[in-house]
């Protein structure tokens, strides 16, 4: 029954996930959650090395809930302050806890004059916060953000090794988590005028919560049997 139990637990977590998946499917750059596991010999095998028996030593146990970090569709906005990342890494973004990292590419500039993001935190340059004048600005291809004839600064881009172990926080933004940079100024192309959408796929998400939803009634009814069959051992033995 443990291994029932921890089984549980993990639909439990692939529940949580699908919920957060499908909420954020309009999210832009939003990267879809998904639960792991380790393979069952190698957990098996673990166990039984070091004959730990707890839950967390068990087969099915524990899970990982990691992101998938695939490029999602881009969606043409036809606004130059709009950018979208063609490759795999992120922008880094100045949050008041340390660094942070997102796809999301609309800009806008606050009342300090910062380029800040969809969540109102300031855009990390390569040389620092990104300052502007008033009026309009866009940003070409490298990077770069322009207004008039002069270039304020060139957008930050990290990529990751393992970005599948970036941490979510919400708003689409990332912490860095386990995910190992490789390239803390990463030169890959920027898309302007486009939007990356989120890599949710509703469908697939719908199918995910039905085999989920079906996996984990299946484990009621073990836990349900056995509860009965331990009822009816412990009936017959106040029989004698």
């Amino acid at each position: 029954m443990i291994l029932a139990a921890a089984a549980m637990q993990n639909d439990q977590l692939r529940l949580d996930s699908i919920a957060q998946n499908v909420a954020n499917v309009l999210t832009p750059g939003y990267k879809k959650q998904t639960v792991t596991t380790s393979a069952f010999e190698v957990q098996m095998n673990a166990a039984l090395a070091g004959r730990d028996l707890r839950l967390s030593a068990l087969p099915g146990a524990p899970a990982r809930v990691s992101i998938d970090p695939a490029a999602g569709a881009l969606r043409s906005t036809g606004n130059l302050q709009d950018v979208a990342i063609e490759g795999q890494s992120f922008f880094e973004v100045n949050t008041p806890t340390g660094p942070a990292y997102t796809r999301q590419g609309a800009f806008k500039t606050d009342v300090q004059g910062r380029l800040v993001g969809a969540h109102g935190m300031p855009m990390m340059g390569e040389g620092g916060e990104i300052t502007l004048a008033g009026g309009p600005f866009r940003i070409a291809a490298n990077g770069d953000v322009i207004q008039g004839d002069r270039v304020a600064g060139r957008l930050k881009r990290v990529l990751f090794e393992h970005a599948e172990r970036l941490l979510p926080q919400g708003d689409g933004l990332y912490l860095q988590g386990g995910a190992v940079v490789t390239e803390p100024r990463s030169s890959e192309p920027l898309r302007p005028g486009f939007q990356e959408h989120s890599n949710v796929s509703s469908p697939q998400e719908m199918v995910r919560l039905n085999e989920t939803i079906r996996h984990f009634e299946a484990l009621a009814r073990i836990v349900q049997g056995n509860d009965e069959s331990l009822g009816n051992a412990i009936r017959k033995l106040g029989d004698f």
